[in-house]
């Protein structure tokens, strides 16, 4: 594996819409940055981040609400990423859309996780 494939960091997208973390949720992200971890990339996890009190303190400082306030701060985190990874239900999720037009919009590498009896088993 090369030094520069060890370097690029992913960020991973897929539905979350949950104000509470379900553990399903948090299992398949989980499991897609496990998978991306072992073959040496760095991980950006959004269900593991820690910015949900951040944007609950700016939705109440500025009179926002909370899901604005995540996806903005999530969408910084993409833009410091090298390649979005898709789960494959981010096209159910309008925060993921959001995501995947960003990068798209600032040509980041997009892949899609590709999944087979319920095992991630390559991206695209």
């Amino acid at each position: 594996m090369s030094k520069e494939r060890r370097t690029k960091k992913v960020y991973i997208a897929g539905k979350i819409g949950e104000d509470i973390l379900s553990d399903s949720t948090r299992k398949k992200f989980a499991e897609a940055e496990a998978w991306l971890k072992a073959k040496g990339y760095k991980v950006f996890n959004p269900t593991q981040s820690g910015l949900g009190i951040m944007a609950e303190n700016y939705a109440k400082a500025c009179g926002t609400n909370f899901y604005e306030e995540i996806l903005l701060l999530d969408i910084m985190q993409l833009k410091r990423c090298d390649i979005i990874c898709l789960l494959p239900d981010w096209h159910e999720s309008p925060g993921a859309l959001a995501e995947f037009f960003f990068a798209k919009a600032i040509d980041k590498k997009i892949k899609q996780i590709t999944m087979f009896e319920n095992k991630i088993v390559d991206w695209i």
